[in-house]
């Protein structure tokens, strides 16, 4: 499938706001995303381009500077594209920008229930460092009769200075 890596751009920002929408319980909305171009933070799409003039966004990721470090804020595939190894693409795009832009460690968090993305940051090297205890909000579950609730973040780290070419 013919995909390309881009700058997101304002043009960008109503379909990777859908896609949040899609994807998270909490998503950041239009305006996070224009914020973050606002900011200067380094985002990337990646966009399937199968129809010649309508490429998808398939995913992207916002990541910020802070010192010798970055952090990863948000990643994220559309649903119909995962399992694609869309997700990995991204992360490793991120884990060369951020270490040519001179950064020394990529921090992120993740809910602990998301195992699909924590097993792709511990394939990429991550090491969990911590555990920020009823931070992401839970929903109620109708059906069971669960109320809504708290659920656990884990906070990961990737050390960039040991980063090595990985094969394509």
């Amino acid at each position: 499938m013919p995909r390309a890596l881009a700058e997101l751009a304002q043009s960008d920002v109503a379909a990777v706001a859908a896609i949040e929408a899609r994807q998270h319980l909490t998503p950041w909305g239009a305006s996070s995303f224009e914020d973050a171009l606002r900011c200067g933070w380094h985002t990337t799409v990646l966009r399937d381009e199968v129809n010649p003039g309508l490429p998808t966004v398939v995913g992207y990721f916002v990541a910020m500077s802070a010192g010798d470090d970055e952090e990863l804020l948000t990643l994220t595939v559309a649903p119909e594209y995962e399992g694609r190894g869309y997700g990995r693409i991204l992360l490793e795009t991120l884990l060369l920008e951020a270490t040519a832009r001179g950064a020394k460690r990529l921090f992120l968090e993740v809910r602990q229930s998301n195992q699909r993305a924590i097993h792709l940051y511990e394939t990429a090297g991550f090491k969990m460092t911590g555990m920020r205890k009823n931070y992401y909000v839970t929903p109620a579950d109708s059906v069971s009769g669960r109320p809504a609730g708290r659920e656990n973040a884990l906070l990961m780290v990737r050390v960039l200075n040991a980063l090595k070419e990985s094969p394509a």
